[in-house]
């Protein structure tokens, strides 16, 4: 039930956007009552992050190369194709989060808390590896990445690109 619940709910986001989305809409397109979705998700904020986390294929597999450049390099880049792939959904909610404070927290511990503890993992490795010295701020340097793409996304009204992941990778996770 569970999956035809995620893939609904990120197909509405997708049509309708996240103000568009209703809790009864999702139960009829995946064929189970409203009732039995409350009882899995308290509400559509709920539903919406655990969509996003887990239909949309948005965080990547943390990549272990022994470098954290390259590890980074290829973290942000799964991610900018993953991002892709659930694009339109992702723009669904992006608007909302700021403006919304229950479906933020869903995403922070959702979705946006399980990319920064993979950013986090990187980087800790680095710092075990001696790539960074042991006083390293490893939670600033596991935010920046994605305050910095949520930051474009806002000031440049783009998508980001390779070219920005390549751009944060250089500035900040080489020597």
């Amino acid at each position: 039930m569970d999956a035809a619940v995620l893939a609904a709910a990120l197909e509405l986001l997708a049509e309708v956007g996240y103000a568009g989305l209703a809790m009864e809409q999702v139960a009829a397109r995946a064929g189970v009552s409203k009732a039995s979705l409350y009882l899995r998700w308290p509400n559509k904020a709920a539903l919406a992050a655990e969509a996003m986390q887990r239909r949309a294929d948005v965080v990547p597999d943390i990549p272990d190369t022994g470098s954290l450049a390259e590890d980074m390099r290829r973290f942000l880049r799964a991610l900018l194709r993953g991002e892709h792939r659930g694009s339109q959904a992702l723009a669904a909610v992006s608007g909302e989060i700021a403006n919304n404070p229950q479906l933020r927290e869903a995403f922070r511990g959702g979705m946006t808390g399980t990319l920064v503890n993979s950013l986090r993992t990187i980087v800790t490795r680095a710092v075990d590896r001696g790539e960074l010295p042991a006083s390293t701020d490893i939670e600033l340097l596991s935010l920046l990445p994605v305050a910095i793409v949520q930051q474009w996304r806002l000031v440049s009204d783009q998508r980001p690109g390779e070219e920005l992941m390549d751009r944060i990778v250089a500035q900040f996770y080489t020597r």
